[in-house]
């Protein structure tokens, strides 16, 4: 039935207090379930846009009612309008003994009773009341269960946690992580280049310095021991060390960036609320302005009728965007407008002031170009980690460990990449066989791999260079790598040098990546 504009059943009074992030835009309309009963003027509990709210409504609901719902705020409280409400439905009987329902608990009712929603595909939960006082499990609201139906008359069933495997919750991480990782090591020089322009930044300035003072040298790790430090401290074992008491991790490269992040985010923080201050506009929309200035391209993007009545009055649409930006509003007409911007009536105050606002915007942006290399250097690091438990999670592949570790070149960074890979034995009696893959980006040779096969004390290497010149000057020196090679009591089965290009080592194989992105269904 549709409820009428003007009766007092429209108008719905929010007895609870709703979340800011209630997925509904003022004016929306969206659909809801009462999961509640109540009488006109009672407390009624809907869910609505995945959340569960707290009404009065000036009508008799019933606990499985569909209602609509129109959001009509006012100021900072959360109203809402009746749009209509559904026949009451009737009793849900088509259970099948056997069947599994995946379900929320809504809410904990008296008598040791729990509210569930039920899921449906494509269609609104359907609401359920169970008896879990003979249950020695506690349950709370939100939690996810799975419900099997045992006998549909009476309706028995039980309730089981959903519990998600390793290759699941794996999967659910490496998606999320996935539009951040590119195809190599990520670029932080850009992080290390910004570190004299920082100097009013200090908690941002201290973890850069920080984070570039722990990377060791590149000539530093041709010794064993800083080779197997820089590992150790890559970022791929953080939460190994973690685990051990009174973890000593300032070294450790992942603990640096996420410090480095953290500092940045309050950087921009203060930044936004400080030299640009729109207290008069919404989070969402500052927020929106900002990215827009930091987009220029986008400004010039604009509908032509709008880009020429702003120049009309003596407005750009970064002047425009950085004046609400900075609180202040535009008055007058066009004239006015144009009259008012005139050199002779913009005063030196006015002009110090637009300059600060035009230097906050850009340190903003600068700032938040700075947090996305920092986002995904973390990214990278969890990747890598992610496909290691991959690997070891599953015996029927080998394992599989795959580091970027960073490295200082004077004042540049570097990458060496290092993948390690256990092979199957053969037979009880056969050793163990190893893959070694390293990748290293020089100034002077240009991109380099060794690939490194060891069993026992049999070794093959082979080395592959991008550029023409750096193969022969390999080729010149391969011996240098037999004796030390044979120094350590290894027998050299094969030594070659090649050109070819080298492309960097991907946590996620190509194959998988549109896997990962799409999942099709039928």
């Amino acid at each position: 039935m549709q409820i009428p504009q003007t009766s007092q059943a429209a108008q719905v009074t929010v007895s609870g207090s709703v979340s800011p992030t209630l997925a509904l835009s003022p004016g929306q309309i969206a659909q809801a379930v009462v999961v509640s009963s109540g009488k006109a003027g009672e407390n009624v509990d809907i869910q609505l846009a995945g959340k569960v709210v707290t009404i009065q409504a000036g009508v008799d609901l019933q606990r499985g009612q569909t209602i609509e719902l129109q959001r009509t705020d006012t100021g900072d409280k959360a109203a809402f309008k009746l749009v209509s409400v559904a026949a009451i439905p009737p009793v849900l009987t088509d259970f099948r003994p056997g069947q599994t329902l995946l379900a929320e608990v809504i809410k904990m009712l008296p008598q040791q009773s729990i509210l569930l929603a039920l899921q449906q595909t494509g269609k609104l939960p359907v609401p359920l009341e169970l008896d879990v006082s003979r249950l020695s499990s506690s349950f709370k609201p939100g939690q996810q269960l799975l419900v099997q139906i045992l006998s549909s008359s009476p309706l028995n069933v039980s309730l089981q946690n959903p519990s998600l495997n390793v290759a699941e919750t794996l999967n659910s991480q490496q998606r999320r992580l996935l539009p951040l990782v590119l195809a190599q090591p990520p670029q932080l020089q850009n992080v290390i280049n910004a570190l004299p322009e920082l100097k009013s930044m200090v908690p941002v300035q201290n973890a850069v310095s920080q984070m570039w003072q722990n990377i060791r040298e590149l000539q530093s790790v041709q010794q064993p021991a800083n080779l197997l430090q820089a590992i150790q401290q890559s970022g791929v074992f953080l939460e190994r060390q973690l685990l051990q008491p009174n973890p000593q991790i300032n070294g450790d490269f992942k603990a640096n960036l996420l410090k480095l992040a953290a500092a940045l985010e309050g950087q921009i923080r203060q930044t936004a609320n400080g030299q640009i201050n729109a207290q008069n506009l919404p989070v969402e929309i500052r927020t929106a302005l900002i990215n827009l200035l930091n987009q220029p391209a986008a400004l010039q993007q604009l509908p032509s009728h709008i880009t020429n009545a702003l120049l009309a009055s003596g407005q750009t649409p970064a002047q425009l965007l950085t004046m609400l930006l900075a609180g202040q509003t535009p008055t007058g007409t066009a004239a006015n407008s144009q009259q008012a911007l005139t050199a002779q009536n913009i005063t030196t105050q006015q002009i110090a002031q637009n300059a600060q606002l035009q230097a906050g915007v850009n340190d903003l942006a600068r700032l938040q170009i700075l947090l996305r290399e920092v986002e995904t250097a973390i990214a990278r690091v969890q990747m890598n980690q992610l496909t290691m438990v991959r690997e070891a999670d599953n015996p029927a592949q080998p394992q599989v460990w795959l580091m970027d570790v960073p490295l200082r070149d004077r004042q540049q960074l570097q990458w060496m990449q290092l993948q390690l890979q256990k092979g199957s034995k053969q037979d009880s009696d056969a050793e163990e066989q190893w893959q070694v893959t390293l990748n290293l980006e020089t100034q002077n040779l240009g991109k380099l791999r060794a690939s490194i096969g060891l069993q026992a004390t049999m070794v093959s290497v082979s080395l592959t260079a991008e550029d023409p010149k750096a193969v022969a000057l390999l080729e010149q020196n391969i011996d240098i790598l037999q004796q030390k090679l044979s120094a350590l009591n290894l027998q050299v089965r094969q030594l070659s040098c090649h050109c070819a290009p080298v492309e960097w080592l991907t946590p996620v194989a190509q194959s998988s990546q549109t896997d990962a992105l799409l999942d099709i269904s039928v």
